[in-house]
């Protein structure tokens, strides 16, 4: 009979100097409490960010198909992004880069992809778009300076609106996933998954719109959530990604 394999070591409570600065050198300026998750990819912590992260990515992403859509690595299929950051990809970008020398084990290119992620969400929430941009352009995927541009400052394009739904919708996840991470601050990845679903669903969306006056609401709750998802997008388009994820919270929470 095999013998079980030996659970990983025991993280110490501690953070070096020398572990801090690996972090901090992939993912930009942040104060400790981001900062510390990162060294345990099995904490629960690390699990919310991962969560956030994900949220991320896709919004950098969609925003890069609308502005390069002949990017053959992340085209756009009828205004919804084709995930070009696979978990196998993003393991072995990891891998490559030597991301996640401050863990205290030998992680998976599972467990290193949703460190790409995790580190995503540290770059938003304790930094800044231009942050998140910097770190996703390292480590997921090369942008332009245009699409770095677009996201940090806004960018007036004429694109057809089915291809801006894609970053709406992406835009109104990110909302969704903020909310129920500030929110909830005990619940675990399952539990906030399933509470911004609950959170960003069409008929919600489309009831919000309407008592605000976005949008044209004289249609069923599936047309109006689009309008909402092509209006989040122009939002970002002309101010900006930080203008755009505001206004998407807005749209989700109850006045």
């Amino acid at each position: 009979m095999s013998r079980p394999l030996a659970p990983p070591p025991v993280l110490r409570p501690t953070l070096d100097d020398d572990e801090r600065q690996l972090i901090v050198a992939v993912v930009g300026p942040a104060d400790d409490r981001w900062v510390r998750p990162l060294r345990d990819a099995r904490g629960q912590e690390f699990e919310r960010l991962e969560f956030v992260g994900d949220s991320v990515l896709d919004v950098v992403l969609a925003v890069h198909a609308l502005a390069e859509p002949s990017c053959p690595r992340c085209r756009s299929v009828d205004g919804h992004v084709t995930r070009l950051a696979t978990d196998a990809r993003l393991g072995r970008q990891a891998r490559t880069l030597g991301l996640g020398e401050w863990l205290e084990w030998e992680a998976s290119d599972d467990r290193l992809a949703d460190l790409v992620e995790a580190c995503a969400a540290v770059s938003f929430l304790a930094g800044s778009w231009s942050q998140v941009v910097s770190y996703i352009n390292t480590v997921v995927h090369p942008m332009s300076q245009r699409t770095g541009d677009l996201l940090a400052r806004g960018w007036v394009g004429a694109d057809p609106p089915t291809a801006r739904r894609g970053v709406g919708s992406a835009l109104l996840e990110l909302a969704a996933a903020l909310t129920v991470f500030s929110r909830v601050p005990d619940a675990d990845e399952g539990e906030l998954s399933t509470r911004r679903a609950a959170l960003h669903r069409a008929s919600r969306v489309a009831d919000h719109a309407r008592q605000r006056h976005l949008v044209d609401g004289h249609c069923n709750d599936s047309v109006v959530s689009d309008r909402v998802e092509v209006l989040l997008a122009s939002e970002l388009l002309r101010r900006g990604a930080d203008a755009a994820v505001q206004q998407a919270v807005t749209v989700l929470i109850d006045q």
